[in-house]
């Protein structure tokens, strides 16, 4: 049986990392800091002068050049913004109240997949957006990903990019998250040297598609929801939580994971935490930024089957199994 899975990553992170205190003085927290560094957040990263798109831009670069791979290899590029802001080339500021500022009408047709295709020379790649899933939009990605080189026999590699930064002067905590901006960046191909595909599995509740005025429900439905993914996702792809060497997770704040994998009978071991602190909720890359971690601090081996997690806004939960 063809196994596709994701062969390169990497990912773009603002330099700029102010701490929780130094939020709370710019008047970008909720509430005080205290709650969040209770919560397992320690600091967010914060674009200055780059873009989403410019963010983007860094991450395929460095996978190029890491990889050594020619932007005529490139077959497809899909595109996954959790924000309606990503989705759209426009950043500058807006007025009070609004997310875009937009000059003209036709700048809704301005796209940051098709600006990547033409400043990067990808110029056999076909390009789509995938979107209106919240922080789950790349995990979608991936999965489209997937189907298409199952199905096309003359696609062979296919980009996947995930990039959001917040609008200007908006909060940075979202129902007790910290939230960062960043990029990630992938590569996907048949038969890869590492992180093949084992399982995928998607579950949509959208009867919760107002999450601003739903947020006490929001919580109370996430964690058996989780659960119920979890447990199918391993199902599907036929092994067991025993089997599992490392829990990738999103950064949705350490104690949300410490209760979810007790839900679970997961050992506190298994989650790779170490960037939920230091990185912080950046929407839509955060499980794939803390696999090029872990990769890269040596914790990851051949074989090892690694379970990823995340849930976005919509509501929408995602899971899958890779083994590394």
């Amino acid at each position: 049986m063809t196994r596709v899975g994701i062969d390169a990553l990497t990912y773009y992170l603002p330099a700029y990392a102010p701490t929780l205190s130094e939020l709370e003085a710019l008047g970008a927290l909720r509430g005080p800091a205290s709650t969040l560094a209770g919560f397992g957040f320690e600091r967010a990263r914060v674009a200055e002068s780059e873009s989403h798109v410019d963010m983007a831009m860094h991450a395929v670069r460095a996978l190029l050049s890491e990889t050594d791979t020619s932007p005529d290899e490139i077959n497809l590029v899909l595109y996954a913004g959790a924000l309606t802001s990503s989705s759209t080339m426009e950043c500058s500021p807006a007025p009070a109240g609004s997310v875009l500022r937009l000059r003209d009408f036709m700048d809704f047709f301005k796209y940051p997949v098709s600006q990547l295709q033409s400043e990067l020379d990808l110029s056999n790649a076909s390009v789509a957006g995938i979107d209106q899933q919240g922080c789950a939009a790349i995990f979608s990605s991936v999965r489209l990903a997937r189907a298409t080189l199952l199905a096309e026999p003359d696609v062979h590699t296919v980009l996947c990019v995930s990039a959001d930064r917040l609008p200007h002067g908006a909060s940075r905590e979202v129902v007790y998250n910290l939230v960062s901006d960043g990029a990630c960046a992938m590569l996907m191909r048949r038969e890869p040297k590492r992180n093949r595909i084992v399982a995928t599995h998607q579950v949509t509740k959208g009867a919760f598609w107002d999450s601003g005025s739903l947020e006490n429900e929001i919580i109370a439905a996430y964690f058996p929801t989780a659960r119920t993914v979890i447990e199918d996702t391993l199902r599907k792809a036929g092994v067991t939580l025993d089997d599992i060497r490392w829990v990738i997770p999103h950064n949705v704040s350490l104690r949300s994971w410490e209760i979810l994998l007790g839900l679970i009978g997961c050992p506190r071991e298994k989650l790779f935490s170490a960037n939920i602190g230091r990185v912080g909720h950046t929407i839509a890359a955060d499980n794939f930024i803390n696999l090029r971690d872990a990769a890269d601090a040596g914790l990851l081996h051949p074989g090892d089957l690694l379970l990823l997690f995340t849930f976005g806004y919509g509501l929408n939960w995602s899971c899958m199994v890779l083994e590394h």
